[in-house]
């Protein structure tokens, strides 16, 4: 009887994880009509860290998933204010190539897509036109800033590339703009994922932007000193440009900050003080 529990309760688990794989949902779920598309994006980094490998080109004709949500993968937390370099790899394909791409963002959590919440498309990047008939492609690039106006917590994220919706055919048109959801052209061609990504708070601080306080030496080789400090620290914490924690220094502050096991890079030091409402952040390099 265990046994069975234990069958019927993973079977559960199973397609629950592969409807999550499948549905967007409270988003809506694009879908293509004839569903006979294939994997057009190789991967997907920000910064140097590579976040998904979508896996080998599809192949067409065939009927696969134009959509995948993927639910479980980590994005580093994206600070508001701050600028992050969001990169894209796609497949040259042999017949008549998708010319469009887009990356859109729901920095207002109302789950929609907008115009206005594209990050990422042909016109905004350094590739204005993807390559057509097997051409080479390159990575298409973009450094980015989070709106400060973004409301902060977990939010959605999709990535898509596909064909012109209204004419699959015609001619690349630097102004045509790829809806978020599903094609209502038979004859479209995409593929489209989701990730969940996390907004956190500014790493910088306005009300302590005309103090004296800052760090020295910048840029650092071992050992970073405060200088000007006037109140008592709680604790400092060191992130890299994705946001990331790497360093807490959660004792009483006296003496300066080792770093010298940082990687050469650009960091922010977010230093809190006692009254536990004031911070400050100040950027550093560290060679």
């Amino acid at each position: 009887m265990n046994k069975i529990i234990l069958t019927i309760t993973a079977l559960l688990i199973s397609l629950m994880l592969k409807a999550q794989l499948t549905s967007a949902a409270p988003y809506c779920t694009p879908v293509y009509p004839a569903n006979t598309t294939y994997n057009m994006i190789q991967d997907f980094s920000i910064g140097s860290n590579m976040i998904q490998n979508f896996g080998v080109m599809g192949s067409y004709g065939n009927v696969v998933n134009t959509f995948k949500y993927y639910n479980t993968t980590s994005l580093p937390t994206l600070a508001k204010g701050s600028d992050y370099t969001f990169k894209l790899n796609f497949y040259s394909v042999n017949d008549s190539e998708p010319t469009y791409f887009a990356v859109w963002i729901d920095f207002n959590k109302n789950n929609n897509f907008e115009d206005s919440e594209i990050v990422m498309q042909n016109s905004n990047t350094t590739n204005a036109d993807l390559p057509t008939f097997g051409g080479a492609v390159t990575m298409v690039t973009k450094t980015l800033t989070i709106p400060t106006t973004a409301t902060q917590g977990l939010t959605r994220m999709r990535i898509k590339r596909a064909s012109n919706n209204i004419s699959p055919y015609a001619n690349y048109d630097s102004t045509y703009i790829l809806p978020s959801c599903s094609s209502t052209n038979a004859i479209a061609l995409g593929c489209m994922y989701d990730f969940n990504v996390t907004i956190g708070p500014s790493l910088t601080n306005s009300k302590f932007e005309i103090e004296t306080l800052n760090i020295v030496p910048n840029p650092v080789l071992n050992t970073l000193y405060i200088n000007n400090i006037q109140d008592e620290i709680s604790k400092i914490i060191i992130y890299n440009q994705l946001g990331q924690n790497v360093k807490l220094i959660n004792s009483a502050f006296s003496m300066g900050i080792d770093v010298s096991e940082l990687s050469e890079g650009i960091y922010f030091a977010q230093i809190n003080f006692e009254n536990q409402f004031a911070s400050k952040t100040i950027k550093f390099v560290k060679k």
